[in-house]
This record gives structure tokens, sequence and C-alpha cells, in this order.
């Protein structure tokens, strides 16, 4: 059975040194493969090293006229082709020559699937920031394909679909044009118009992708992707359900409360910041405690990242759904794992019971000192 595969890349750097393995990637003689490389950056140059290989047959190149984002980018690479697989890949991985020829070889093996969830693997976390990354779990979905035999979505690195499955679907221009988020909106929705059938994981189609920011601390990408994150509940609500507050939901609340109370009477105002103070701490303490639970560690500064990282993602999707005046999405959560269950709030683990735990002692604390 001969396989058609397009190689959808969005791009902004356009960095011959990742992109020219890719596109030299080994396919046998019978395979159609056409890599299309989409460039969402109008000032990037183009390397004559890439050019060069632009054939316009079996690479293609594509440049956005202005910074469009990552979901208009891979939808003009899925309506450029015409292909029966699509490969979804980063423009920052290393590739292993005979990846093509794997996805490939797991076509024939298995033509009923839908898609196919390919392995990302990170290196070694080597700084501190990198180990809170690995520790914090945020980055689970690269290696999901090693984990588990299926799953309802998959990273957009290395992900490869069925073009028929798609059924008209995209990826909505709705989320951040940096990304966050489109990628579980899209896979869901056509995992459920194809009977709600799982992408099969396919471990041995690995790529290497590099630590960001040189394992440097950098928090941006959590807060982008909670801003796109909270799209996730609003265009998907078969998916939501609400939940306790978080500590950043929590803090605005309480910032809005001490507002009140100041105007009412002036005495609340010590109480309430303090109580503020406690809920960061609080919410420190649980994290550290989850954290040295999970990797053994009392490294104080992987603590305090894996504390940040979190707080800086639920700050993102608070913002994402002030910023749209949305407040029935906050306390909202989403199952990226397709359940469908709407009552959640039994769900333990330690960073809820220590936090359940705290709370009642800092009020309890709070009544006796002012009241």
């Amino acid at each position: 059975m001969d396989v058609s595969i397009d190689v959808v890349i969005p791009s902004f750097r356009l960095d011959e040194k990742n992109l020219l393995p890719v596109l030299k990637l080994e396919t046998t003689a019978t395979d159609r493969v056409i890599f299309y490389l989409i460039v969402d950056n109008p000032d990037c140059p183009v390397p004559d090293s890439i050019q060069n290989m632009v054939d316009n047959y079996r690479v293609h190149l594509l440049v956005n006229d202005k910074n469009s984002g990552a979901s208009f980018t891979r939808n003009r690479g899925i309506d450029a082709g015409n292909g029966e697989w699509i490969l979804f890949l980063d423009d920052d991985l290393w590739v292993p020559d005979n990846l093509l020829n794997i996805y490939a070889g797991a076509i024939r093996a298995f033509p009923d699937e839908i898609g196919f969830i390919g392995l990302v693997q990170l290196p070694e976390p080597a700084t501190d920031f990198s180990r809170a990354i690995a520790i914090s779990g945020s980055m689970d979905i690269f290696s999901v394909a090693a984990r588990k035999p299926s799953f309802v979505w998959g990273a957009t690195a290395n992900f490869m679909l069925r073009r028929s499955a798609l059924q008209g679907n995209r990826f909505s221009m709705l989320y951040p044009k940096s990304g966050g988020g489109e990628d579980v909106d899209l896979f869901l929705r056509i995992r459920e118009r194809n009977g709600y059938k799982n992408y099969k994981s396919l471990p041995e189609a690995k790529v290497y992708h590099p630590w960001w920011n040189s394992g440097k601390p950098e928090f941006k990408k959590s807060y982008r992707y909670g801003i796109g994150n909270s799209r996730l509940g609003e265009l998907n609500p078969q998916y939501a359900y609400h939940d306790f507050l978080n500590s950043p939901e929590t803090i605005f609340f309480s910032t809005l409360l001490l507002f009140i109370l100041a105007i009412a009477n002036p005495s609340w105002i010590l109480p309430s910041l303090l109580f503020i103070l406690g809920v960061l701490l609080i919410e420190f303490i649980a994290s550290a405690i989850q954290t040295v639970k999970r990797s053994g560690t009392g490294n104080l500064r992987v603590i305090f990242y894996v504390f940040a990282l979190r707080m800086v993602y639920e700050t993102g999707l608070l913002w994402g759904n002030i910023s749209r005046f949305r407040i029935v999405g906050i306390g909202e959560r989403f199952h990226d794992d397709g359940k469908r269950n709407k009552f959640f709030f039994y769900r333990t683990n330690t960073h809820r019971i220590v936090k359940w735990i705290l709370y009642p002692l800092l009020i309890y604390i709070l009544i006796r000192k002012f009241f």
C-alpha cells in the first residue's frame, strides 16, 4: 500500500540547522511525501540552503503576509496539501532519518487509525528550572505516547492525522496567536466526530526537543498556555467542570472583598491583607510538599520554580476569563483526558490535602487574632 503524507511545519525563525534535516528525511520510493514549510514572519530572511530545496513539488515554501499565529499557519499548511495523512512537526526539533518510514509503516500496519501520537523527547533536565518543568508535569503530553497505548490528543510538535478524520475541522482562530489550547481543542473535536476513537500512540516515532530558553527561567509560555486553555471550557463545555478556587482566583476575590471591607470598616484591611499573604504561603507550602513527594528533591530553587510555574499558569487562566468578562469561567476546569464528569470536587492529591488542612488553620488564627 502506497502512503501519501503532507508534512506541515510552521516556522517563525527558519533555523536551517533544524529544518534542513527534516526536509531531507528518508522515504521509500513508492511513498509520496510533500513538505509544506509555512513562515509566520514575513520579515524573516530565507536562508539560501532552504531556498535551494524549494521546488514546489516535494518542498513548498509559504510565507504569511503578516504574523498570523500558530492556528492560521497550520491551517494554511493543511489546506495547501491533499495527502491522505498530515504530519505536524515543530521547527525546533532534531528528527531521526527514519521518522517518515516509521510513520508509513504504522499506517500500513494500522490502516483504520485516525491518527498517531509521536513521542517528543526532552533532554535530561540540566538546570533547576528545567527540573521544575519536568516535576510540574506541564509537558507530560510530550511523553504520553510512551506512557499510554492511546490518548485523546497529542502535541502538534509530532503528531500524525488522517486527513479524512478532519471532516472540515481546522485549528480555531480564537486561541492566542502564539499557541496554547488550540491543539487540545481540535483533536478532541476530531475524536468526537470519529466515534470517540482515540489516537494510537507510536513511541518509536521519536523526535528530540531542546529545553526552551536553554533551560533558563522563562514564564511567558506558562502564562500564555493559561490564557489559551481558558478558552477550552467555553468552546467545549461537555468537558468542563467547576472546582474549588485556585490561589490566583482566591486572591482575586479576596482583593475585591478587601476594597469593599476597607470602605465599610478600615479595621478589616490588616486581616484581609494577612489572609492574602497566607494564601500565598499556603500555596507555596502545598507546592513544596507535593514537589518533594514527586521528586524527592529539597532544592529550594526547584521548589520555588514549581510554585511559580503553577501560579503563573493559573494567573493566565484567570486573566483569560476576566479579559473576556467571563466570570463563569473562574473556577472552571477542563478534562483534557476526554472525561465528561461534571462533579470533580472529590478529587484529592497531596497539594489539595495540604491546602484543606492549612486554610481552616489560617482562618482560625485570623479570627483568634482580630476578632
